[in-house]
């Protein structure tokens, strides 16, 4: 059988506690008045300047003339789609010849020889 465990209480007065209520009081208020200053400081970094009372005046010391000619693409995606759609010599003695796509492809359904001998080199695929 198992005996339960009983607590005793100890005999005779309680040590009193030797914790000094003027040291917890000032950490506290060190805690508080730090939190504060960092509170104060992000505040600072966040918040934007107010706005000056006088729009500055003369022209801008930065270069706009790159922004100015930007066009975002559109002249090169202009200039391949263009190369796309228009038919041109690559090697005139070996007969390479670049043409549109859609000609291509079509050329292609009409006579699939036009690739070119068949190649075994296609990964998976298994030699005859």
């Amino acid at each position: 059988m198992i005996e339960p465990a009983v607590f005793h209480a100890p005999q005779g007065p309680q040590e009193p506690e030797h914790v000094r209520t003027g040291v917890i009081w000032l950490v506290g208020l060190g805690v508080l008045v730090i939190s504060a200053a960092l509170v104060v400081i992000a505040w600072w970094l966040v918040v934007p300047p107010p706005a000056a009372r006088h729009p500055v005046a003369g022209p801008s010391p930065l270069e706009h003339e790159v922004f100015d000619r930007a066009t975002g693409g559109d002249d090169a995606r202009a200039a391949g789609d263009h190369r796309l759609e228009r038919t041109e010599w690559i090697d005139r003695r070996a007969g390479v010849v670049r043409i549109p796509i859609d000609r291509a492809i079509d050329a292609v359904v009409a006579d699939p020889r036009l690739i070119g001998p068949e190649s075994h080199a296609i990964v998976g695929e298994v030699g005859p």
